[in-house]
């Protein structure tokens, strides 16, 4: 990420756009005895990504940092919350973790209608409770700030440790609308389902990681490189690991480098990644060449040409 860290998106004197920090998140569930991921259809009318297959998710936004939103999660979650780091490795305030954090819960309700929320004393939310936010999500996705006031006045909390930290990805730098996200997992409660808002999307899907990928390969689902790479990744842990318990448990401290691709442009449009041999020949922002990046990415392509 660049040096100056204005969230506006505008692009600076010194150099490209600067993005926008972003949450998402990979929402799972086990049904006779397969891994399930979500994801919804954006709208194809829709600028950004209109017609792909995504995660739910989006932008912070400052209803996400307010000291009401923030009070959703409580301290001894807190202490807890993940330590995410910026693209040159410093640690980002703790306000700007919580925040990412209460935007993730936000947009995975307003997508889907999952409420990733407890009571006060750790217990599932009533039916009626749940019936009542769903009544209030189409206000909550116009005026963000309404999540707080609405779970505070059902009296539930949000707990940072539903979530595991998976990946971080930030947007070529050649890009005019980027975004810096941070994707997390989580178990869809066994009480809940999902329904589409149809407002940013117009279809929802549960499907397994490797029938996704290969929907992706043979063009029956246009999906972002992101969110391939990611189910890709989801894919080789659901292989090791069978269960969604065991998933979570096993993925809870893992290491979650920044991916920062780069798009080279010959006869060929070229997305190039970090672990490529070549990627610090190629021009654009790029991560720095002391991260060493895990075996499980290394595995993953290196670079894929698009038409």
């Amino acid at each position: 990420m660049s040096s100056n860290s204005n969230q506006s998106g505008a692009t600076t004197p010194s150099g490209p756009v600067v993005p926008r920090h972003a949450a998402s998140v990979l929402l799972l569930r086990e049904r006779d005895g397969a891994i399930e991921i979500l994801l919804t259809r954006r709208h194809q009318n829709l600028a950004f990504m209109g017609g792909l297959w995504v995660f739910p998710g989006g932008a912070l936004c400052p209803a996400d940092l307010a000291p009401e939103s923030l009070a959703l999660i409580p301290e001894p979650a807190q202490a807890s919350c993940h330590r995410l780091l910026d693209l040159d490795g410093n640690a980002l305030p703790d306000t700007m973790c919580l925040g990412l954090a209460v935007a993730a819960f936000r947009e995975t309700f307003e997508e889907t209608g999952v409420l990733l929320a407890t009571t006060t004393d750790g217990g599932h939310g009533s039916d009626a409770r749940l019936a009542r936010l769903h009544e209030r999500r189409p206000a909550i996705v116009s005026q963000p700030e309404l999540f707080a006031t609405s779970l505070q006045e059902e009296h539930l909390q949000l707990d940072v440790r539903r979530l595991v930290y998976w990946s971080h990805w930030i947007t070529p730098s050649s890009v005019s609308k980027r975004f810096d996200t941070r994707f997390f997992v989580a178990a869809l409660p066994p009480e809940q389902s999902a329904a589409v808002d149809a407002i940013e999307a117009t279809e929802i899907s549960w499907m397994t990681p490797a029938a996704l990928i290969a929907a992706a390969r043979d063009g029956s689902m246009s999906i972002s490189r992101p969110t391939l790479y990611n189910v890709m990744e989801l894919d080789a842990s659901v292989r090791q690991h069978i269960a969604l318990d065991a998933i979570l448990r096993a993925e809870a401290q893992r290491e979650v480098p920044p991916v920062l691709p780069k798009v080279v442009k010959h006869e060929q449009r070229m997305i190039v990644m970090p672990w490529d041999a070549d990627y610090p020949m190629f021009s654009g922002s790029g991560v720095s060449q002391q991260i060493t990046y895990p075996e499980r990415l290394r595995a993953l392509p290196s670079r894929i040409s698009e038409r």
